[in-house]
């Protein structure tokens, strides 16, 4: 007679979806909430903004992946909420002076800025890489040994190897006196 088959966990196929969803629509309504409150002559403020909302989503998105097993939404919504947002903000500081918001010397700043957030922002996504990969190397012999057949104490060989290396009895206590 025959076990009955292990029972499969439930996909839930639904809530990156949903969550992903949820991201971009609060990304239009805030894109368009920035254009509504800024005039005409105040765009680059509202493209710095946006930029720097983008960025924030990012992190959202990086911190929603935990909410699901197959995070592949929220993974995709990160990183293109990455570039989106160091892009806007490349663009619309190197363009600042076609907007007449600033000086040469604030914009080279702003572009130093945001050079230096990059090179933080790479360097941190590297370190999490590193970190993945050092993970899955460790998951490597884990795979391995939860392959092999497990040992018997039964068996003799197990029963015959030493399991702790021989050593000289401990030494007796001296006598109490009387």
């Amino acid at each position: 007679m025959s076990s009955p088959p292990a029972p499969k966990p439930v996909a839930d196929r639904w809530s990156a979806g949903l969550l992903g969803g949820l991201f971009v629509a609060a990304t239009v309504i805030l894109d368009l909430l920035f254009y509504d409150i800024f005039t005409a002559d105040q765009h680059f403020f509202a493209l710095l903004w946006i930029g720097v909302f983008a960025l924030f989503f990012s992190l959202g998105c990086y911190l929603a992946e935990s909410f699901s097993r197959r995070p592949v939404v929220q993974r995709a919504l990160a990183w293109g909420y990455f570039g989106m947002g160091f892009a806007v903000l490349f663009l619309a500081v190197a363009l600042a002076p076609s907007y007449a918001a600033v000086t040469q010397v604030l914009q080279l700043f702003g572009l130093l800025l945001l050079v230096i957030a990059l090179i933080v922002a790479v360097a941190l996504i590297a370190w999490r890489g590193r970190a993945l990969r050092a993970t899955a190397n460790r998951e490597v012999p884990k795979a391995a040994w939860r392959v092999e057949p497990a040992t018997s104490a039964f068996s003799y060989s197990t029963a015959n190897a030493p399991s702790v290396p021989e050593a000289s009895p401990p030494t007796p206590p001296p006598p109490r006196s009387p």
